[in-house]
Order: structure tokens, then C-alpha cells, then sequence
């Protein structure tokens, strides 16, 4: 599922494709993605036909399109969706697709569980899927700051992952903060020193940076087709060398897999 620095990939890249553009008419394959009002694919594309898409940015875990007319569309991934820019309109999607009025198309594919909202921008506080937690690449972010966000009583990765704490780190990059800051997913927020929260707050950051660099988590495609280069440390690596002190990295499953390593993560 993207993450915060895919999403941040994502509108990189689509920005030169789609800010600016009209669209001329809304291609709906896959019906089950819209939640609008009417929850229905013509009655999205009606909503969005003849509007100029103004901007768009990334909101958590989720795409946010602001279109003329105080509109705006929520694109929520979840699992696996991709978006694609192309240079020729589309005739058939088995997705959904935004066809513009200068020939070119954007079209949203691979769509296990993904989710479009069309409502007015004063409604978009009221949609679930747009969580309002502080955003992990603030200057605002420092240790006392983050102290003073997580929970106390929660272990580490969950909290990293609660929406309504920080916005954007899901699965993925909690077990890759975590393994960049020494800190075992298990242990509860308040047993935190300062220097660990210190080192914490930093990893946070520097983890979600680079992989913004490297384009994202490998599985990942940008607007454009290209893939993602960021190399996981230790996410989906159980049974491997921990690339750190060469013992074996575990594998805990609790609801969510969590990857770490029990030699250096204390």
C-alpha cells in the first residue's frame, strides 16, 4: 500500500501532467471505486466533466485534486492502485480514467480496493478517508513535538501508524523508521529517553527522504511508468541478515506483519 513518500512521488509527477487541464469526459470501469453522494460511476463523471483540475496534493495517505468551481477529488490507493499519465484519450478503462480536452489522459489502474470521493472543498473535512495528523515532514516535527503526539500506552509502530497521530507512515516505513532508529516496534512510546526520541523524530524524516529520492518502495510506478528504487532494510526481509549486525530478522504477525531485528532494536 503507497505511503507517505510514494504519495509524494505521486504528485511530483503529476503535476506536469494534469495542473491546468480540463476534463472533457470521466471513463468509469470499476464502479466500486466511487464514493460519491450517489455512490455511482455517471453520476461522478458528471461532477467532474468541464472542470479545470487547479491542483493537486497529497493529504496523508491520499491524493487530494482541487478542481474549479470549489470542488475537489480524495484518490485513496490502498492497495496497489496506480495513476499514469498518457498522451492519447482513452476509449475503455478497466479502472477509471479523467480524459482532458487537449487529447491527453490520466488513468488509474491496478485498483484492488482504492476509493474516489468527489465532494465540495468545504465538505473535505468530513471525509474519513482525509485523517488530519501531523504531517512527518514538518519543521514543525521535533522531539518534543512527537513526544507530545504519540500515545503514551501504545507500542512504538503503532503509534508511527495511527493516521490521526502522523499522517502518511503506514506498514511499510514504520518497520523502516524504526530499524534506522535502533528502536524495537514493541516497546511503549512513554519508556522513550530524550535521546531516543531525539533520534527518533530525526529517523522519521531521514527515512521518508530518502526514499522520496529513490522514487519510492520498488513495487511502486510514478505517473510516468517509472518504478521505485527504495531498497527496505528490513520490511518483508524475515529470515534474511539484518543488514546491520548480520542476525536473522523476525517476523511478527499481529494483525499487521511487523519486521525487525531483536539483536539491535532494543
Amino acid at each position: 500500500m503507497p505511503e507517505l513518500p510514494e504519495l509524494e512521488v505521486a504528485v511530483k509527477t503529476l503535476k506536469p501532467c494534469v495542473a491546468g487541464k480540463i476534463i472533457a469526459g470521466v471513463l468509469v470501469g470499476r464502479e466500486r471505486a466511487i464514493r460519491t453522494p450517489r455512490e455511482d460511476g455517471p453520476g461522478f463523471a458528471a461532477g467532474l466533466e468541464g472542470r479545470t483540475i487547479q491542483s493537486v496534493e497529497r493529504r496523508g495517505k491520499a491524493l487530494l485534486f482541487r478542481l474549479s468551481g470549489g470542488a475537489a477529488v480524495v484518490f485513496h490507493y490502498k492497495l496497489g492502485a496506480l495513476a499514469a499519465c498518457r498522451r492519447e484519450a482513452l476509449q475503455e478503462t478497466a479502472g477509471v480514467a479523467w480524459n482532458f480536452r487537449d487529447g491527453s489522459a490520466l488513468e488509474f489502474t491496478d485498483m484492488q480496493l482504492s476509493e474516489f470521493h468527489l465532494a465540495p472543498e468545504a465538505e473535505l473535512a468530513r471525509l474519513s478517508v482525509l485523517k488530519d495528523g501531523f504531517d512527518p515532514l514538518s519543521r514543525g516535527l521535533t522531539a518534543i513535538k512527537l513526544a507530545g503526539l504519540l500515545p503514551a500506552g501504545k507500542q512504538l509502530k503503532a503509534a508511527l501508524m495511527d493516521q490521526e497521530v502522523l499522517g502518511g507512515i503506514g506498514n511499510n516505513y514504520s518497520d523502516e523508521i524504526l530499524w534506522n532508529a535502533r528502536l524495537s516496534p514493541f516497546r511503549k512510546t512513554a519508556e522513550l529517553s530524550g535521546e531516543e526520541m531525539e533520534e527518533l523524530a530525526r529517523q522519521i524524516k531521514a527515512t521518508l527522504r530518502e526514499s522520496i529520492k529513490s522514487g519510492g518502495e520498488e513495487e511502486f510506478r510514478d505517473a510516468l511508468g517509472r518504478r521505485g528504487r527504495y531498497q527496505e532494510k528490513v520490511h518483508r526481509r524475515a529470515g534474511q541478515p539484518c543488514p546491520r549486525d548480520g542476525h536473522e530478522i523476525e517476523m511478527v504477525k499481529k494483525g499487521r506483519k511487523t519486521f525487525w531485528c531483536p539483536h539491535c532494536q532494543v
